[in-house]
């Protein structure tokens, strides 16, 4: 009986995922990309906030001072 059931089950199997995992491969494939595109959009709108935002709060004070030290 366990037999039967075995080879049914390979042969459904067989039958609804004909295409060796094809499908699932491509919606993976797809996934990945819709996440790239998003991942790339967010880098790209920070990016673009960033220097705007800098540039704002930039007060020659800093990072970009140490080592600078005007004589009085």
């Amino acid at each position: 009986m366990r037999e039967t059931i075995g080879s049914l089950t390979s042969l459904v199997d067989l039958l609804l995922w004909r295409d060796g995992g094809q499908r699932h491969a491509r919606r993976n494939a797809w996934r990945a990309m819709v996440a790239d595109n998003v991942r790339a959009r967010d880098r790209a709108e920070t990016a673009a906030a960033l220097p705007a935002r800098s540039s704002a709060v930039s007060s020659g004070h800093g990072a970009s001072s140490e080592g600078r030290h005007r004589s009085g």
